[in-house]
């Protein structure tokens, strides 16, 4: 049961949200490592914990095609059992919400209900579902600069965190196209076909590739960020676009999906080295 919750939690994800919530203290340049900001780190690996395990129990029929050897298509844990253990794990991060004070605490409950009604209602609907994970996913900077009373300076980081997942958002879409047209799931991919879709990518990759070198120019950021963010991360969204036009068959997705995953940790580090 305990392999079954490790895997079902994504552990890499919920490091990522846990680093995001540090990072974004961090920058602030009011970086204390406090009571409140450890809870904030908690409480965002716990929120992203629970929206992977509720995301695994509605995608169970997708995922018996797409991803057989997930947790709950593979038959190692129950769907009761998941259950169980999204509903302590969302009730125990309101709880600690609760003394991180009232905007701290409204962010979670918000992202929370995001999450879980996108596992519901909106995975399957064209780009409001890949908006919703991008926004919740980003917010964390807001939350983590919150978490040391200077929220500001989680914009721009949030800002280049919503177009990097909405991107890989659409690459995963790609990847579980099968699935998804199995269970009539309208994702942009399967209504507008896999080109339009690269199409998208590129224009959303590119966009961000600008965006990223902005912060330096505008003297927000230093050097160390500067080359940090073209070589570790610009580059592999430019290589990303470019061989997405001549493969894109499933497995190669997922390998660029989660190699996107590992470079958020390269444009994390970037922001780190920039303050």
């Amino acid at each position: 049961m305990l392999f079954g919750l490790w895997k079902i939690i994504r552990p890499l994800n919920v490091l990522i949200a846990i680093l995001t919530i540090l990072i974004a203290a961090f920058i602030t340049g009011e970086f204390v490592l406090n009571l409140k900001l450890i809870l904030a780190m908690i409480i965002a690996g716990m929120i992203t914990a629970g929206a992977n395990i509720i995301n695994d129990i509605y995608d169970l029929e997708i995922d018996r095609i797409n991803k057989p050897g997930r947790v709950l298509p593979s038959g190692i844990m129950t769907i009761r059992t998941a259950k169980i253990f999204f509903i302590i794990n969302y009730l125990l991060s309101l709880v600690l919400a609760f003394f991180t004070g009232w905007e701290m605490f409204i962010i979670a409950v918000i992202i929370g209900l995001l999450l879980f009604i996108y596992s519901t209602h909106f995975k399957r609907t064209i780009i409001w579902g890949n908006i919703i994970v991008s926004f919740s996913s980003a917010m964390a900077f807001i939350y983590g600069a919150l978490a040391v009373d200077t929220w500001k300076a989680g914009i721009i980081p949030a800002v280049f965190a919503f177009f990097f997942l909405f991107g890989r958002e659409i690459i995963k879409d790609m990847q579980d196209t099968k699935g998804d047209m199995a269970e009539n799931a309208i994702t942009f991919p399967g209504k507008y076909g896999i080109v339009k879709s690269v199409l998208l990518i590129n224009v959303i990759f590119i966009l961000l590739v600008f965006l990223t070198i902005l912060p330096y120019i505008l003297g927000i950021y230093n050097i160390r960020y500067l080359v940090t963010v073209v070589f570790g991360v610009d580059f592999v969204l430019l290589t990303v676009s470019v061989v997405l036009w001549f493969r894109n068959d499933p497995a190669f997705l997922g390998k660029l999906s989660h190699l996107l995953k590992l470079d958020m940790i390269v444009g994390l580090t970037a922001i780190y080295l920039g303050v």
